[in-house]
């Protein structure tokens, strides 16, 4: 039965009741309504189409590069010369017992590693070869940091054990060469025993137990000498980006719901996001190499795949063990080698391609309870998340009636005593929480019979365009192309691959600059433009997975470095309570204190880099100055509400 269209009073009021909600990655919430519904499905349609591309090419990064970014001078970063600032090559220092290897140079040995790698001068191409067979995605071990006293970090993946305890005398053996690159001869101790040095898991143990189930797992140390591991316990991307939606629904929640009065801080703890447990968890991780590295020891760095935490570790703690790193160019330097060379899935992470089930239509219950009338029915569109409840299902079946019937038939469950009992309460409870996902997932494919989206077909989130038919001639000779219907797909996908992950190594790095202010070159507002073009897709310093995908598109000159584009306004990010000194010893290391952790107020607040930039130019003209040096603050908000998140936020610390 096809759906009465609604009358002009109730077009009118339903488009009074509709809005697109866009929430961005920089914590930016728009809200859009119009008088017009049509208007507003126009909008959706085309924010949907602007942003849903396919290709690389199709990113601003690449138009922004031909219209004004080929003027800004290209600025290269080179593997070779950096390893060498560390001693790589140097007969009479820390490195002569590590040499550089061209063994992936067409990226036949790792496709997710850069062409040239350091490993020990002992081990050949051909070791490293089958070496690489025995980790996962063959991200072998291989240098990322040579410390002055001689001791090394090195990162890979995790080995391919497997339930069958399956090992690799090569990779062994090059885990044995690392370790023996700081002894005199470069050869290990034939009677000596203590284990020392370190392999950091940084997974869950649990979870690096689950993996041998796949054919991964972790190294047994029965076959790895003079070394113990380590779990760390960080969790995987998943549960960091629930953890940051579940923290920003908190800070959203407060806007048209309701919820006013009650401060940030109690919406952030009732939402139970762990965020900050979770950034405590990677600093405790980092303290850990550092206090390792600079005792006198090797660590070896990996989790699943080894271009997630391992990233975030290795590079927190370089952050901690050299200052070089702590200044802006070495900040760059570190954030190219290991984040872009070592492989990070920047595309993946992002979510910078396709995603259209982001774009969703929702509707909110109405206050009359008409469910055959289109009044009864509030239209909202939103974009990035959204929910669709229903209250029955397909038969017409309350669900409060399935769950009363579930919860009698688990008391009866319970009032049993014997193991059998126990067993058979947890099976069922497993299995009502499989139908009741079942049935929320069925409840996203019911059909829309919204006669708006009739018209708009396109605006379904997994809509297909479908083919266009051959042109055929009408009766008075023109020519004519026809579609078939089009269609939609099952339910859409989660973005299963995308995760904060380079957005929590700032916000560590964050930390890092509150407890050492002084010890770092560039400020806040530094940071905050790193964030902010992380999903700008302006640069092409953030696209692509790996060395391979950027060499394919020729990202280097096809794109501008966000590092050249910085360069121009240095000073713009300078802090004025830098006194580093890396001739001073004392000052060399610093450590992180998990214990001491906030949130980022001025990155949560939503930042604009456009805002900061005006707000600077109004303090200079004016002769204000900042109330902190190397700080950013945010412009004055209309909304009462946003300077109160930003104080609230800065008052929160565990």
């Amino acid at each position: 039965m096809e759906p009465q269209a609604p009358s002009a009073e109730e077009l009118a009021v339903w488009a009074l009741q509709g809005a697109i909600k866009i929430r961005c990655h920089n914590f930016v919430f728009v809200t859009l309504r119009s008088s017009s519904v049509r208007n507003l499905y126009g909008v959706f349609a085309t924010i949907k189409y602007l942003s849903c591309v396919s290709l690389l090419k199709s990113l601003y990064a690449f138009k922004y590069h031909a219209d004004s970014g080929k003027d800004i001078p290209a600025k290269h970063f080179d593997l070779r010369t950096e390893f060498q600032r560390m001693g790589v090559g140097n007969a009479d220092g820390v490195g002569r017992y590590w040499r550089f290897s061209e063994s992936n140079r067409k990226f036949q040995l790792c496709a997710t590693y850069p062409p040239l790698l350091v490993v020990p001068s002992k081990i050949s191409d051909t070791t490293l070869t089958y070496a690489a067979r025995y980790r996962s995605k063959a991200r072998l071990p291989a240098l990322c940091y040579l410390h002055p006293n001689g001791f090394s970090m090195t990162r890979s993946s995790q080995p391919m054990v497997g339930l069958k305890q399956a090992r690799s005398v090569q990779d062994e053996k090059l885990v044995e060469a690392i370790l023996a690159t700081s002894e005199p001869t470069g050869t290990p101790p034939r009677f000596q025993y203590e284990r020392n040095n370190i392999i950091i898991d940084a997974r869950p143990t649990t979870n690096a137990v689950v993996n041998r189930a796949v054919g991964a797992g972790s190294e047994n140390m029965d076959h790895y000498k003079r070394c113990r591991k380590v779990y760390l316990g960080i969790d995987n991307i998943h549960v960091m980006r629930d953890a940051l939606n579940k923290l920003v629904d908190a800070i959203q929640s407060g806007d048209g719901k309701g919820e006013e009065t009650v401060g940030v801080v109690s919406r952030i703890q009732n939402s139970k996001s762990n965020w900050l447990r979770h950034i405590a968890n990677i600093l405790e991780g980092a303290k850990a190499i550092v206090e390792a590295i600079d005792g006198g020891n090797h660590v070896l760095v990996h989790c699943s795949d080894g271009w997630d935490r391992t990233a975030q570790l290795t590079s927190l703690a370089q952050l901690c063990l050299d200052p070089y790193y702590r200044t802006i160019s070495g900040f760059a330097t570190l954030v190219e080698k290991e984040w872009v060379s070592f492989g990070h899935q920047f595309t993946l992470r992002g979510g910078y391609l396709g995603h259209p089930d982001r774009f969703k239509v929702t509707r909110a219950a109405s206050p009359k309870a008409s469910s055959k009338s289109h009044m009864s029915r509030r239209g909202e569109l939103t974009g990035d998340s959204a929910s669709i409840a229903s209250s029955s299902n397909e038969n017409g079946t309350d669900e409060n009636v399935a769950s009363e019937a579930a919860s009698d038939f688990d008391t009866l469950l319970q009032t049993g005593t014997s193991m059998f009992g126990r067993f058979a309460t947890r099976a069922f409870r497993g299995v009502q929480s499989r139908i009741s996902s079942a049935i929320q997932a069925a409840s996203d494919d019911i059909d829309d019979t919204d006669p708006f989206i009739s018209e708009y077909p396109e605006l379904q989130p997994n809509y297909v365009l479908p083919p266009a038919v051959d042109s055929a001639d009408t009766a008075d000779g023109s020519s004519t192309s026809k579609r078939s219907n089009g269609f939609r797909l099952g339910r859409p996908k989660h973005d299963h691959e995308t995760s904060p992950v380079f957005q929590q190594f700032l916000d560590c790095v964050f930390q890092l600059w509150v407890q050492h202010p002084t010890m770092f070159e560039f400020n806040e507002r530094f940071l905050l433009d790193l964030f902010y073009h992380l999903h700008s897709a302006q640069f092409g310093t953030f696209l692509c997975n790996n060395m391979k995908e950027r060499s394919a598109v020729d990202l280097a000159n096809t794109t501008t470095s966000i590092w050249a584009w910085m360069e121009q306004s240095n000073h713009v990010y300078v802090n004025e309570l830098y006194q580093g000194d890396e001739n001073k010893r004392d000052q060399r290391t610093i450590a992180p204190n998990p214990q001491f952790v906030q949130y980022w107020s001025a990155m949560f607040s939503g930042y604009d880099p456009a805002f900061a930039t005006r707000q600077a130019s109004e303090r200079s003209s004016s002769g204000e100055l900042l109330s902190r040096p190397g700080s950013v603050e945010q412009l004055p908000s209309t909304s009462d509400g946003h300077s109160k998140l930003v104080d609230e936020l800065d008052s929160i610390v565990i």
